[in-house]
């Protein structure tokens, strides 16, 4: 009789760096959204496993971008995500991901919270501290959008006072 074939087991080759990590650890994840494979519930159980690996997510600005941008996307854990943004502009303020930090931040604040006025403090942030950067011109225009719409809210409320 023949000997059973052995099947090899299937292998991810976004996984490849990773081989070693366990698939419940920060750095399997990091590796999976670094990849682009990571499906909306990798993305959810990632969660956790990135606010505990604190230390390891502050050591880069990747890793700091990364977790930022997944955390923001929870319920509760948006506040880690936010604070992962801020350190990444504080820490590394002349990387590449720092800009686009604050738009998201900003973006953030603005269409998530309702809260304008921290989404503009990032906006002019990012316009201040980075004037040449290409997010520039719709960081001014979100600014412009943002007073528009408080002062069009104001005339509103003045109209409808007055004629009362």
């Amino acid at each position: 009789p023949e000997a059973p074939s052995r099947v090899q087991p299937a292998t991810d080759p976004a996984m490849d760096g990773v081989k070693n990590e366990a698939r419940d650890s920060a750095l399997f994840y990091l590796a999976k959204i670094d990849s682009a494979t990571a499906s909306p519930s990798d993305l959810q159980l990632a969660m956790p496993h990135l606010i505990a690996a604190d230390s390891l997510v502050k050591s880069s600005p990747k890793y700091l971008m990364q977790s930022g941008l997944v955390l923001l996307s929870g319920e509760r854990e948006a506040l880690y995500g936010v604070n992962y943004l801020i350190a990444l502009t504080r820490k590394y303020p002349e990387h590449a991901y720092a800009p686009e930090a604050l738009m998201q931040l900003a973006l953030f604040f603005d269409n998530r919270l309702g809260d304008t006025e921290k989404a503009n403090t990032f906006l002019s942030s990012l316009i201040n501290r980075y004037p040449q950067h290409e997010l520039v011109p719709q960081a001014k225009q979100l600014l412009e959008l943002n007073s528009q719409s408080a002062t069009g809210e104001l005339e509103t409320v003045k109209s409808w006072l007055k004629n009362k």
